[in-house]
Parts: structure tokens; C-alpha cells; sequence
């Protein structure tokens, strides 16, 4: 064998091979590749199709919120109310104009939302505005103060003075309290107001501590967002109707502490 044979195999193995590679770099910029049939491969010119995602799992319903009306004649029926008769009272939707005058009388005294809550002294009708769910001390200062100087105005620029406010009416007004207290706190609520939750625990605290000096009195300012405000406030008159102030306060307490109505 001649020195020139070595070279020739030698430099056809070269051309094989660059010619093999040459083949793949123009199959995969054309997108061309290879299938297998039973284990030997099989040339193609089609591109390959890009594979399907996996479809994403079926999401799974959270469980619905126990339907309000079901909420309210657990309320009901925790104070003792007839079923039938509280059912009938809410569908009829008669205070409807009570909430709008409320909220009214409520703005004109400076209002704008809830909790708003007035301090008010029984007799000289001075009386401060203290909004929000104020903590305990807040109140409890205010009440002093007042207690201490009925007439005096005051100096906390959180608890500004309160004009225009519907004084108490010891027979319609929803009351806690003693009814001979010299102080009353005038609470505008919202039934699905957290803010009014979080207050009412408060309140009871201050009227057990002030005992027969305040006095608790709650009206209505259901927020037109809450859509199961005016449901619960209807609820809480028809319980009034019914069982009287103590089914009142008792379908109040319920709702004020349930997470069922947000």
C-alpha cells in the first residue's frame, strides 16, 4: 500500500464527516428533524408541531357565604323571634325611610361615615364628635372630661365639637344604658362595617364601666358599598318590633361579632 492510500481514506473520512455535519446544521435551521419508527430513524420534512400545554387544572368553587337571609333568621332566632313573623316583617321593607332620615340628621351633624359616634351631654346638649373606632382611653377621656364640666368645649382636636344633633328620644331611640344617665353616646352604625364591629366590643366596655352614667344609643348609616347593610338593619327593626329592645340588642350583638355578614 502507497504512502498517497492513507492519505486519500484519511481525507474521504474528513469530506464524510464534514459533510454529516453540514446535514445537521441545515436540517435544524430549516426545522427538519428526524422520527423514529421502531427504533430506526426516518427522515421527514415537516416541522415538528410544538407540543400542546397540559389544559391547567379545573379550579375548585370556594364554598359560597351562607346567604344573608339565613345569617339574619339565626340572628332572630338566637333572640327568640318567630320565624314566620320575622320573615314577613323583613319582606315587607318598611324602613326604608327611617335609614334615609337618619343618615340625613346624621351628616348634618357631621357624619360622614361609620362608626360616627357623638358624645352628648343630656342636658346642656354639648356634644362632641368622635369618629372611627376610637380606643377605649379615647372615650373613656372624653367622658370624664364631660362628666367633670358638662359645658365645656373641647380641646382634643380628634373629638371636635358636634352641632346639630337629634337629641335622644328616650321612647324611639334603640337605648342601652340607663335612661336617667346624664352622658349618652349616639352611635351611627353599619351592620357590615368592620370598623363598626371592631367599635362594639368597645362601647359595651364603656357603658360597663360608666355604669349609670352614659348611656348607648344606636341609629342607622347603612353605606350604600355594603351591599348586606340595609338587609341587617332591616333585621335588626323587624327584631325590635317583634321581641322589643332586648331582641333589638341581642340581633345586634350577633351580628356585630359574626364574620357571616361581610
Amino acid at each position: 500500500m502507497s504512502t498517497k492510500e492513507p492519505q486519500n481514506i484519511w481525507f474521504g473520512v474528513a469530506m464524510f464527516l464534514f459533510g454529516l455535519l453540514a446535514g445537521i446544521v441545515l436540517t435544524s435551521a430549516s426545522g427538519v428533524r428526524s422520527t423514529f419508527v421502531r427504533g430506526n430513524p426516518v427522515a421527514t420534512n415537516q416541522k415538528v408541531p410544538t407540543a400542546p400545554q397540559a389544559p391547567q387544572a379545573p379550579q375548585v368553587p370556594q364554598a359560597p357565604q351562607a346567604n344573608i337571609q339565613d345569617t339574619m333568621l339565626g340572628f332572630a332566632s338566637d333572640a327568640g323571634l318567630d320565624e314566620t313573623e320575622f320573615k314577613t316583617c323583613v319582606a315587607a321593607d318598611k324602613f326604608k325611610q327611617l335609614f334615609a332620615d337618619e343618615e340625613a340628621a346624621a351628616q348634618k351633624a357631621g357624619i360622614s361615615g361609620t362608626p360616627g359616634n357623638i358624645l352628648i351631654d343630656m342636658k346642656s346638649g354639648n356634644a362632641r364628635l368622635l369618629s372611627g373606632a376610637q380606643p377605649l382611653a379615647v372615650f373613656q377621656k372624653n367622658v370624664d372630661e364631660m362628666l367633670k364640666n358638662p359645658t365645656a368645649k373641647s380641646t382634643d382636636p380628634n373629638a371636635p365639637s358636634a352641632t346639630n344633633v337629634p337629641p335622644v328620644d328616650l321612647e324611639k331611640d334603640h337605648i342601652l344604658g340607663s335612661k336617667d344617665a346624664r352622658l349618652a353616646l349616639i352611635e351611627y352604625s353599619d351592620y357590615q362595617c368592620p370598623f363598626c364591629h371592631r367599635v362594639h366590643p368597645t362601647l359595651q366596655q364603656l357603658l360597663q364601666q360608666n355604669d349609670g352614667k352614659i348611656l348607648w344609643v344606636l341609629r342607622h348609616f347603612p353605606l350604600g358599598f355594603h351591599p348586606n347593610a340595609i338587609p341587617l338593619a332591616t333585621g335588626a327593626e323587624c327584631a325590635n318590633e317583634i321581641g322589643g329592645s332586648d331582641a333589638f340588642w341581642s340581633f345586634t350583638d350577633k351580628a356585630m361579632s359574626s364574620d357571616a355578614v361581610n
